[in-house]
């Protein structure tokens, strides 16, 4: 995916110029490393949710401030817990011939034997890291998972199969296909009980 360009402006780092920066339409930022001091920077926030849509976290954004240019990715994005309002952003500065470490999208392909079969196809990771120069980062990574049957689990290691760049724990669970959920006995007792009392209530009255 080709790179997509930022224009940011210099902020202060006070909590009430952040303030008066979000109601304006800006999301605060912070550019660092690369052998630089980092620098808070003020991002448009229509523009960067727009590039965001685009490239997710996989992809190297051109972060021009000041006139002055340079090659970054997201390191992280902090969300507000109740309204979901993106907060502030975190740039990592990258040179082209150092490798990174971003996290990609995992993406399954095909449905699932355990799914056809009444199962549920749980997804406990939804993406990994991947370590690799700038212009090598995937968009996503696919995991086929048309043969996975009920109580089957894809693992860190089947990840680093499909792709050797991947960062996991080799015994990390990813995905799994869960079997269908019965009522267990107790709710089954649960919902018949107020029927009894009632017939009890009408037997009484009767």
């Amino acid at each position: 995916m080709p790179e997509q360009v930022l224009y940011g402006e210099r902020r202060n780092a006070g909590k009430g110029h952040v303030r008066k920066l979000r109601r304006a339409g800006r999301i605060p930022a912070v550019l660092y490393g690369g052998r630089e001091d980092p620098l808070p920077i003020a991002l448009d926030r229509k523009s960067f949710e727009v590039a965001l849509h685009k490239g997710g976290t996989s992809s190297v954004y051109r972060v021009v401030v000041d006139g002055r240019d340079c090659l970054t990715v997201v390191k992280e994005l902090q969300y507000h817990p109740v309204t979901d309002e993106l907060l502030h952003v975190d740039l990592q500065r990258v040179l082209l011939n150092e490798r990174v470490t971003v996290e990609v999208p995992i993406v399954t392909v095909g449905t699932p034997a355990g799914v056809k079969e009444g199962g549920v196809l749980d997804h406990l990771v939804h993406s990994v890291a991947v370590e690799c120069l700038p212009t090598e980062i995937p968009e996503r990574i696919e995991v086929d998972v048309s043969g996975l049957g009920i109580g089957d689990v894809v693992h860190g290691e089947d990840l680093k199969r499909i792709d050797p760049r991947v960062v996991v724990d080799p015994q990390q669970p990813v995905l799994t296909v869960v079997p269908p959920v019965k009522p267990s006995e107790e709710v089954e007792e649960a919902i018949e009980e107020p029927e009894l009392v009632q017939e009890q209530q009408e037997e009484a009255e009767s």
